[in-house]
């Protein structure tokens, strides 16, 4: 971590708040590297923001341990839309980095590369298993489009990069290949199979 940044003027926003239920147990607390999930998707974002915001549906996850401060949805059942909105609308700065709980091989040097891009509402990477909003930087812009997107029943977080009155920038997988060449950074698990998939992955990298 010695070379990366530390961006002082962005939020980081972790959505806590799933049901697990294609994993069938509570993905937070798998352990990876002897650290539950959650925890160490917590401590890689210290390291790059000074504010970590712990967004779950309600509060049933202890975060006392971690250097992070824990809200719940303002706008209950409304999926990863509706966390996402609670912690850009919590968020201090006027930008905020969005990631999921369940991605166990974060990259520092992807998100920093991504959060160093220019200033627009929406930074967002489009691999070729698709767009990445759970791995993506948003202004604070962002939280009132997706209320309006909440009221009106759409909870595609893919609308909003639609949304003409945004800026939106759209990366390729090809900026990261020097420092993540199996594009794993954006793996997230949601079954029992990705769970052993990427348990296998990670002893092959080592």
């Amino acid at each position: 971590m010695t070379n990366i940044k530390k961006f002082t003027n962005i939020s980081g926003v972790v959505l806590a708040g799933g049901k697990s239920r294609r994993m069938g147990k509570d993905k937070r607390i798998l352990e990876w590297e002897g650290v539950k999930f959650l925890d160490k998707v917590c401590l890689t974002l210290v390291e790059l923001f000074d504010e970590i915001i712990v967004v779950t549906a309600i509060e049933d996850y202890p975060c006392g341990h971690l250097p992070v401060r824990s809200v719940t949805d303002a706008i209950p059942h409304t999926g990863s839309l509706g966390g996402m909105f609670t912690g850009i609308k919590e968020a201090s700065h006027s930008s905020v980095f969005v990631v999921a709980c369940d991605m166990p091989f974060l990259n520092p040097s992807v998100i920093s590369r991504l959060c160093a891009l220019p200033d627009n509402d929406v930074v967002m990477a489009n691999l070729s298993t698709g767009y990445q909003p759970l791995h993506a930087r948003y202004s604070k812009r962002c939280s009132l489009i997706m209320e309006k997107m909440i009221q009106d029943g759409n909870l595609r977080i893919h609308s909003l990069i639609q949304d003409s009155s945004l800026s939106v920038q759209i990366v390729e997988e090809s900026l990261f290949d020097d420092i993540d060449p199996h594009g794993y950074s954006f793996l997230n698990i949601n079954t029992p199979v990705d769970y052993e998939f990427a348990r296998k992955a990670a002893s092959h990298l080592k």
